[in-house]
């Protein structure tokens, strides 16, 4: 969303909330709800009293503002040594029991609650540090006292911070080599001066390396306090047993000492506010700020409805006017954080060398007409219904609804300082808008950062572009102050299964959350597309919503905006179609329009031309992630010629041969409404929908017999082991490796995911012995893709370029382990309850649980493999995932690129 002051935004008195606060400031949140959605409360698609997810998040109000000057880096380095081992006394064995999870040697936060079922990750703002975690609800009191000992009692010693140390210089490097975070970085200092809003949450790798584990105690001791601390618990829980949990895990604490009171940032009158520099990318990142209110400020919604106007969607004007029209940028966006002391709107732009003085000159026209004129009436709704769309969103996850709670709880101390803001953006007029832009958004308090290739643009040429942007920029002067179920027949799983004028349709009736979400898929995607137009399915996903038979694509985005909706196309490896999400109310609108989109795409030639220069743009920009080059060199080596080996976006040639009529061709040909199925979930009319869908479809075309799902083309994959290495100058090297995978409905897949989880995740072999033992890595993951024709397993790293012979030789070193002896049984409980923890977690959403339906149901599965996924995974033994590794991780088949320094 364009904004982040208010971006898990739920409604602040909600009735059921448990809202204590105990003597020493620490304040406890709880809120009971009913279980997720998803299935029906009876069956094995159902929920019992405590089923669903719990959300368990414990808010600190101090981060990098809260660092003294030998503590730069701290907040962020103490949020990663929380995760390690806790101290032997603190750790609350008997609620971990009683939860199921076996406790035998030393427990970490993330081992524990992946054996609980759940997840847990961190972040570290300037103003909070926030960890957070999802489990099963009748986990929640256990998932309780284990984030409070993690956080509130780290062990914080000597061995694993030196380890830990190297991790975070690691993910230093890997923002290092982000040129969009380069761009920022440089941007914050110019925007706010000396300010510890400029420095970087992750500190300096220098500044890293100097802490000890006195110094973090310090920090810990003066930051994780009393009021600074909250606990917030959302899900179908039993209160009185989380409330008593939380009470003795915060009780301990010390009352919160004042921070120091850090000033606004002062207004920058002084020094340099364009920052130029010649780098290794294609193409130029571009960012252009100004200061902007304070989360809670008077102008705050005002400087909100702004960005979302300049830049937030389709129908922004960024996008319309500077991108579609003008074509002087490849991508645009407008987004405004608000922070504590002060917030920063941005502009973020990619565009070629050549045009970066326009393009400069044009985002800057478009600011400075928001400050002359007043918006539209209908822009000023489009941008308050996006907005206002936010506490309905928010209400589908017990995540959301934790993340509301608990940031106003760490930012005001008042849950009801939600509503004022709502009251302001009610009130706002184009006239109010415009005069807080003209008074917050002068040219002269601008800041501009870019990065240039430097293959194409010489110091000289630097310069003389420097010189020409400042002009652009005033000087700097001191700144201004200021439902109902239908009578259908449902499965067990609550799934309504029809057929409409040819139309399969698959829907779920949920009035939980008054939202809808659909996706309209039909087989095919890239696996499909011919070879000469390589990317015709993803041009084809991306025109669909621009422009139909009855409106242009302006038209349509102006539409769905203006319902704080999302549409889109979408295409992967074996399917394509379209998907939307919107409010409950405008789910027949959407409807409506996703299908005219499907029935009579214009494909219309300036769109083309359009997508295809941006999707030139990113295809030759890519060189610039080594993550993504490494994986798609090792996919071009293991796929041939097979399509897989190409990436989704497609390939210059095959970009450059796309035409409009090859492109109406192949989806009046391929892609007839008589193939696709149709999911729905949400709190909808069914009844009406289904009117709707035969009222515009008709009886559909006669004598048409639905093509079979295409066979599968299968690929010629590698006979013996191959390595690719690509020289480039990064400060960390990646590696890919590939293995032969299974394919779409293999009836091995739950072993596949368990046996990737054993490997990957937080607690898996491959992060432990190369982060958590050696240091040798920031991140390690294992994934893999299924298609109908083929699929593969993924290894990816990233190290130091020192430490890359190490890492290769550590990573060789676990799959062969995986692969000559079982798992252990500890190993796989671990894994099978972490895996059937995020399926339930993901189905709190009803994106996912309608893609779930529209895919199976297009390849031609059942979908009760989605929702008995969790008893799929527990018949699954430590014998089938041996012999499934045995399969896999043949080192005869493996496929390796690496991403390297010469």
């Amino acid at each position: 969303m364009p904004r982040t002051h208010d971006a898990a935004a739920a409604a602040p008195a909600v009735e059921g909330l448990v809202d204590l606060r105990l003597p020493n400031g620490a304040r406890i949140l709880v809120l009971p709800t009913s279980g997720g959605p998803g299935g029906p409360p009876d069956g094995p698609g159902g929920r019992g009293e405590r089923g669903g997810a719990a959300a368990v998040q414990l808010w600190v109000s101090a981060g990098t503002s809260a660092e003294r000057p030998d503590e730069h880096g701290c907040a962020h380095l103490l949020e990663h040594m929380l995760f390690k081992p806790l101290p032997e006394e603190h750790v609350p064995r008997a609620m971990l029991r009683a939860a199921g999870v076996p406790v035998r040697g030393p427990v970490d936060l993330a081992t524990a609650l992946e054996a609980m079922g759940g997840d847990s990750n961190a972040f570290t703002s300037h103003d909070e540090t926030v960890i957070h975690a999802t489990v099963p609800a009748g986990a929640a009191a256990a998932a309780v006292a284990l984030v409070a000992a993690a956080a509130l009692r780290p062990a914080l010693a000597a061995a694993t911070l030196a380890q830990e140390r190297e991790v975070v210089v690691e993910e230093i490097a890997q923002y290092d080599d982000d040129p969009g975070q380069r761009v920022f970085q440089a941007l914050l200092r110019r925007i706010h001066g000396r300010h510890s809003y400029s420095r970087p949450v992750l500190g300096l790798a220098r500044e890293v390396r100097s802490h000890s584990a006195a110094r973090l105690r310090a920090y810990h001791r003066r930051s994780y306090a009393g009021s600074r601390v909250v606990l917030v618990v959302v899900g179908a829980v039993e209160v009185a047993k989380v409330v008593a949990a939380g009470r003795r895990a915060l009780a301990h604490l010390p009352m919160a000492r004042p921070l120091p009171d850090e000033p606004p940032p002062a207004p920058q009158h002084n020094g340099p506010r364009v920052h130029l520099r010649r780098a290794d990318v294609q193409e130029m990142h571009l960012m252009i700020g100004w200061p902007a209110p304070p989360v809670g400020d008077s102008d705050a919604p005002a400087i909100d409805v702004a960005a979302v106007v300049l830049g937030h969607g389709e129908a922004s004007r960024l996008v319309r006017e500077t991108r579609r029209r003008d074509q002087l940028v490849s991508e645009v966006s407008c987004s405004c954080e608000s922070m504590r002391r002060r917030g920063t709107l941005i502009v973020h732009a990619h565009t070629t060398a050549p045009q970066a003085e326009a393009a400069v000159a044009a985002l800057l026209a478009q600011v400075q007409r928001l400050r002359e004129r007043p918006i539209d009436v209908e822009e000023l709704a489009r941008a308050r219904a996006i907005l206002e769309s936010d506490p309905i969103y928010r209400q589908e996850t017990v995540q959301g609804r934790a993340h509301a709670l608990g940031y106003y709880a760490a930012v005001f101390g008042d849950l009801s300082r939600e509503r004022a803001y709502y009251a302001a953006l009610a009130q706002l007029t184009p006239a109010t808008v415009r005069s807080a832009c003209a008074r917050l958004l002068e040219l002269r308090q601008a800041s501009i950062s870019a990065e240039l290739p430097a293959e194409h643009t010489s110091p000289a040429a630097l310069a003389r572009l420097g010189r020409s942007i400042a002009r652009q920029v005033p000087p700097r002067t001191a700144a201004r102050t200021s439902a109902r179920t239908p009578r259908l027949r449902r499965d067990r799983f609550g799934v309504v299964n029809l057929e409409l004028a040819g139309l399969r349709v698959r829907a779920i009736v949920d009035p939980g959350v008054p939202m809808a979400a659909a996706w309209l898929v039909w087989p095919g995607g890239q696996a499909h597309e011919p070879a000469g137009l390589a990317g015709a399915a993803a041009t084809t996903a991306a025109l669909l919503t621009r422009g139909d038979a009855q409106r242009s694509g302006d038209e349509i985005s102006r539409i769905v905006d203006g319902r704080a909706a999302a549409l889109d196309g979408f295409a992967g490896r074996n399917s394509l179609g379209l998907r939307w999400e919107s409010l409950a109310r405008d789910a027949s609108e959407l409807l409506g329009l996703a299908l005219e989109c499907a029935r009579s795409p214009a494909f219309p030639s300036n769109e083309l031309a359009e997508e295809r220069r941006v999707a030139l743009q990113e295809l030759a920009a890519e060189a610039d992630d080594p993550a993504n080059l490494a994986i798609r060199t090792m996919s071009a080596a293991y796929y041939g010629a097979h399509p897989f080996s190409r990436p989704v976006r497609g390939t210059p040639t095959g970009l450059r041969a796309q035409t409009g009529p090859r492109l109406r061709a192949l989806w009046a040909r391929d892609y007839p409404l008589a193939d696709a199925v149709l999911a729905l979930v949400g709190d909808i009319d069914l009844p009406a929908l289904l009117a709707q869908i035969e009222l515009a479809l008709g009886t559909g075309r006669k004598g048409h017999v639905r093509k079979a799902i295409p066979k599968p083309r299968p690929a010629r994959l590698p006979d013996g082991p191959r390595e690719r290495v690509i020289f480039k100058d990064r400060e960390q090297a990646h590696i890919a490796l590939g293995f032969p995978g299974l394919r779409l409905a293999d009836p091995h897949s739950p072993a596949l995911d368990l046996l990737s989880a054993v490997l990957g995740g937080q607690s898996g072999r491959l992060f432990t012995a190369l982060r958590e033992r050696e240091g040798l890595v920031y991140e390690v993951s294992v994934s893999s893709l299924e298609g109908r024709d083929a699929g593969h397993v993924l290894v990816h790293a990233s190290t130091s370029q020192d430490k890359l012979p190490r890492a290769q030789a550590a990573i060789a070193a676990e799959l062969a382990r995986v692969a000559q002896q079982p798992i252990s049984v500890d190993e796989l409980q671990r894994a099978r309850a972490y895996l059937i923890g995020q399926h339930e977690s993901g189905q709190q959403r009803r994106g996912r649980i309608a893609s779930q339906l529209a895919l199976t149901a297009a390849h031609g599965l059942d979908h009760a493999r989605h929702f008995l996924y969790p008893e799929r995974v527990t018949a699954v033994t430590t014998a089938q995932v041996w012999a499934l590794a045995r399969q896999i991780f043949d080192p005869k088949h493996q496929v390796a690129a690496i991403v390297r320094a010469r």
